[in-house]
């Protein structure tokens, strides 16, 4: 039986609902409709134990199933996607979270995996034009926001995705599928209607629970790494997970007290010792030689912090260009660039495969997901070291506040995966004084200008904190110094 392509997604809804099976296979093998993909794999390219294991879960007798398939960040999804692609030698959609990831796709594409030409490639963004005018390619690389987008297109816009509903796809692949259930991001399956959907993900968590609609959308689970084994077999980093207690300063804590729930957060955040540990740690991992990613969802730690401290800081106000910049010489083994302040921008969809140590400065309340996705920056084996860490994740928690119920609960799915936390108390200079209790108890920064121009940045009007915020990441150009 023939299903109209718009009543599929209900008939898949009303037989889960019934607990009736629902397994879709794509024949390709005898598909002689839809459109070729010339591709190949190149030449000495050579994948995993581990992903081919979960390719074999997808593939069998000339058909492939469509589910997710869930890998550790840093454990190759990249290449199970483009091995997929090129199994199937179907024209194929890759949808991604980012512009940025759009790139890197194309990248792994043309220059490091296969030989697929870059005229049979369509890179479908907002900025650039290179798509404008010229005709749908067999392989369209492009973000969720420009699949769904809801405003008004450019008239080229309109006829880019004319094609691509029009077009019957061989296969999809969903990157981060696990960011693509935000509101209306379902529509992706509508525009692009794909024989076979594979999604890609590093953490199957959602804080709305809604991962269970992936089985409505796209199928089950076909594989899923432990990330335990892979580190133990070099396939990743081994990581030691820390949590620092950072005290709040007086000051800080009688604010705190007499302050809203709101107010409250920023004030955990803003909080001086956490300054005076990042500082500290900073220093340390720059002296040992590795390189450092310090992240904050909120982008007055960010940029103050940079700023106070002189390293270079990425937020999304930065360009295409000056991201890049940054990030070239972050990832230059001879640059000053050690460390790299980030905003929520730096998530996913980045590759630093030399960043060893991760220092959270704050998060977003109780997210497993974001969690998971920061850890995965450092989670590229590092060769030529054979202690038994050798990459650290720092997570800075306000003591004595609510950030401590939420760090607790954020920390649940790397447990789940085998990662235990260690607490620290105290972080002691050179001199042996504890950066959280000197200053007769008040820390580091307790009673200076710098405590009173973060407490200003904690309960000034958001609004303001932002464009201020703002002015001076352009003052410094968005990066603060060397």
């Amino acid at each position: 039986i023939e299903i109209d392509r718009g009543m599929y997604l209900g008939v898949k809804q009303q037989c889960l609902k019934l607990n009736l099976p629902c397994l879709e296979e794509y024949d390709f093998a005898n598909d002689k409709v839809t459109p070729d993909l010339k591709i190949e794999a190149r030449p000495g390219t050579f994948i995993r134990s581990y992903q081919e294991k979960s390719l074999s879960k997808m593939f069998s007798h000339g058909r492939a199933r469509s589910g997710f398939i869930v890998l550790p960040c840093g454990a190759g999804k990249t290449l199970v996607g483009i091995s997929a692609v090129a199994n199937i030698k179907k024209c194929a959609a890759v949808i991604c979270n980012t512009s940025m990831a759009v790139t890197q796709w194309k990248q792994q594409f043309t220059s490091t995996w296969t030989d697929v030409k870059e005229s049979d490639i369509t890179c479908f963004l907002s900025k650039g034009a290179e798509w404008q005018g010229k005709k749908l390619g067999s392989l369209l690389i492009t973000t969720y926001p420009m699949i769904t987008l809801d405003k008004k297109r450019s008239k080229a816009g309109e006829d880019l995705i004319e094609q691509i509903k029009k077009r019957q796809w061989g296969l999809i692949v969903l990157d981060e599928v696990h960011l693509s259930f935000a509101e209306k991001f379902w529509q992706v399956l509508n525009v692009c209607n794909a024989h076979c959907k594979l999604g890609l993900t590093a953490t199957l968590v959602r804080e709305d629970d809604k991962i269970k609609e992936l089985k409505n959308l796209i199928g089950p689970k076909l594989y899923e790494a432990d990330w335990q084994d892979l580190a133990n077999q070099g396939y990743l980093a081994r990581v030691q997970c820390v949590e620092v207690w950072c005290p709040m300063t007086p000051l800080f804590m009688k604010q705190y007290l007499e302050s809203t729930p709101r107010q409250r957060k920023d004030l955990w955040i803003m909080n001086p010792n956490k300054l005076a540990a990042v500082e500290y740690l900073v220093a340390y991992w720059e002296e040992e030689g590795h390189k450092i990613i310090v992240f904050s969802d909120d982008l007055r730690p960010v940029v103050a912090y940079s700023d106070w401290l002189q390293r270079r800081c990425m937020t999304g106000d930065d360009g295409a260009y000056e991201r890049e910049e940054v990030l070239s010489k972050f990832r230059d083994p001879n640059s000053e660039v050690k460390t790299l302040f980030m905003s929520s921008v730096g998530d996913a969809a980045i590759d630093l495969p030399d960043a060893s140590v991760i220092i959270q400065i704050s998060s977003n309340f109780g997210s497993r997901q974001k969690e998971a996705q920061r850890l995965g920056r450092i989670l590229r084996p590092k060769p030529g070291s054979n202690a038994r860490f050798n990459a650290h994740f720092y997570t800075l928690v306000s003591q004595d506040t609510q950030e401590m119920y939420y760090s607790t609960k954020r920390q649940r799915y790397l447990v789940d995966q085998g990662y235990a936390f260690k607490v620290v108390t105290k972080l002691e200079d050179r001199s042996g004084a504890d950066v959280f209790t000197c200053r007769r108890g008040a820390g580091k920064y307790g009673g200076t200008e710098m405590e009173k121009e973060l407490l200003t940045l904690a309960i000034e009007d958001r609004s303001e904190a932002k464009a201020r915020a703002a002015a001076r990441a352009g003052d410094t150009g968005g990066r603060g110094g060397g």
